[in-house]
């Protein structure tokens, strides 16, 4: 029996379709006790591979939605009230501590949290009275982000509800937070062992590594390693926010609609 309290889903789209077979593979040996019921979120629906690892479930939402269109409608099918949110192209590495997630699950719910963030990146800044967790202020820089955590999911819903990609949920969301009431936690330390593999569409080379160490097959015809020319933007992107604070950098961005990203429908990463 799954949790009655939680669901893991894992948001892909049709573009990213070629990540979930390696995604599931490394979920299944990480994270073989998972007490959550593993669901993605496609476009389309997924055929079963026999022998293969595989979700729980499938929740397909069509094509020409936007990434907050999905979620929101994929919220709405899910009964849980909490929901650990994972991007497909997040990948484990090493196993999960089960009982520290269902800690922070139980805190979650005593603090009536609506997010606790399970990557503290950014940090914290502010420490939760009664825990070992982190506060972040409202209306900062990625105050909200896709990193893994567990959402309130009326909270994550009225979130969705008021963007449309992945890039507006963070970007704007973080600053869609007046009058809410309820903390976004973070913990101090990365608690879920997982790797960003994919990046503006490429695989990074820790992505590579941890299939190969694992032994998970990929067809590298189907996404290749990043050129040069978006390594080294995304070098001068990291000095930029190393220097500057981030919610001065998001703030001017968002005014001046900086780095607005027209993405496919339903694209993510």
């Amino acid at each position: 029996m799954f949790s009655a309290d939680c669901t893991v889903l894992v948001t892909s789209c049709d573009a990213y379709r070629d990540v979930e077979g390696p995604f599931i593979a490394l979920w299944r040996k990480f994270w073989p006790d998972c007490p959550f019921e593993t669901v993605l979120l496609a476009e389309t629906e997924r055929p079963a591979s026999a022998g293969a690892p595989s979700f729980d479930s499938t929740i397909a939402t069509g094509p020409g939605k936007t990434w907050c269109q999905m979620l929101a409608d994929a919220l709405s099918r899910i009964g849980t009230p909490y929901v650990m949110m994972v991007m497909n192209d997040y990948f484990l590495e090493a196993p999960v501590d089960t009982q520290l997630v269902l800690k922070r699950l139980s805190e979650a719910k005593a603090f009536d949290a609506a997010n606790v963030r399970l990557e503290p990146n950014p940090p914290g800044r502010v420490p939760w009275p009664g825990s070992d967790l982190m506060e972040y202020p409202k209306n900062t820089a990625y105050c909200v982000t896709c990193q893994t955590g567990i959402w309130n999911r009326e909270y994550l819903a009225g979130l969705a509800a008021r963007n449309k990609s992945a890039w507006e949920f963070e970007r704007f969301g973080s600053f869609m937070l007046a009058d809410e009431k309820r903390p976004l936690l973070v913990s101090q330390r990365r608690e879920f062992p997982f790797l960003d593999a994919v990046h503006k569409g490429y695989w990074e080379p820790w992505g590579v590594r941890v299939m190969a160490e694992n032994g998970v097959e990929y067809d590298f015809s189907r996404r290749g390693e990043p050129p040069l020319s978006v390594r080294l933007r995304e070098g001068v992107k990291k000095l930029v926010f190393a220097i500057f604070p981030w919610t001065l950098i998001v703030r001017v961005q968002n005014a001046l609609g900086v780095g607005m990203k027209e993405r496919r429908r339903g694209a993510q990463g």
